[in-house]
């Protein structure tokens, strides 16, 4: 008997990562007109972004039904595991709200579901600590105070290449995409509260990570001890030359690195780039 940890896959952590780490995934969904895939399971993100650059539509994205939670949490419920399911904020997505459904199905006081107030990596590294916790054999009522907590201090910053996902998306006025990428305006975003806004905004791509790395270093915190994620919208290695820049002019404990999936990536586009710490 055990704590099982469980995420969705727009944690972005690849199929490798979860198994190196012991986390379990229930996928989200992607649709390219009348073609359907999962999420890291049948499309990664690599084979997205070049569908993606391709298509002349916007793919659509859904949460994951209810009965796909329940099948995986009936299944270590039935083995005697706890679990605790962590996912992507409740106020992006109703992947939280899906969960919540099956843990009312299942009526079992030994499912625990968090709203991670997060996206991409930021949900992965909640999810990471949580494994580490269980791991230390910490109950699901300990692993849930704490990562409750730790949704407070998770601090996302990220920039996109191309304000055309924002406007396709209806994030953005088609207006201000046009005037936007006519300046060559890279935004610049954080969430707050679960919700993404507006945090600054640089002329070109190449002063969005230095802007990044400016405001934390402004901050004064030590993430020597920290376990920060680093997420890109390209392939690996590109994510990986990123992370460079990063471990570079930052001292950190231990750096996440991963490329963005299929459904954060309909939103955000090619060429974004993310990271994720903790202000604590």
């Amino acid at each position: 008997m055990g704590v099982t940890i469980i995420t969705d896959s727009t944690c972005d952590l690849s199929p490798q990562m979860l198994k190196k780490f012991g986390i379990k995934m229930v996928p989200l969904n992607v649709y390219f007109g009348e073609e359907v895939y999962k999420d890291w399971v049948e499309l990664d993100p690599v084979t997205f972004y070049q569908k993606l650059t391709q298509s002349t539509e916007l793919p659509r994205t859904s949460q994951p039904s209810p009965e796909d939670f329940v099948n995986v949490f009936k299944e270590e419920i039935e083995n005697g595991n706890e679990v605790v399911s962590i996912h992507l904020s409740s106020k992006l997505s109703g992947t939280y709200n899906s969960a919540c459904l099956a843990r009312d199905m299942l009526d079992s006081s030994k499912i625990f579901v968090v709203d991670g107030k997060t996206a991409s990596i930021g949900t992965g590294i909640l999810a990471i600590l949580a494994k580490r916790l269980a791991d230390e054999g910490k109950s699901a009522k300990e692993i849930v105070e704490t990562i409750t907590k730790k949704t407070t201090t998770i601090r996302h910053l990220f920039a996109v290449e191309t304000l055309e996902y924002l406007k396709k998306g209806g994030r953005i006025s088609p207006a201000k995409a046009t005037l936007g990428n006519i300046l060559n305006i890279k935004p610049i975003l954080h969430l707050v509260d679960g919700v993404v806004e507006p945090f600054d905004k640089v002329r070109g791509m190449k002063r969005a990570l230095p802007r990044i790395i400016e405001e934390v270093k402004k901050k004064g915190l030590d993430l020597s001890k920290q376990l920060c994620g680093l997420s890109y919208a390209g392939t690996i290695e590109e994510a990986k030359e990123q992370a460079k820049i990063i471990q570079r002019e930052l001292e950190i404990g231990e750096l996440i690195i991963t490329q963005i999936g299929s459904v954060i990536g309909t939103y955000v586009g090619p060429g974004t780039v993310a990271f994720i710490f903790f202000e604590e």
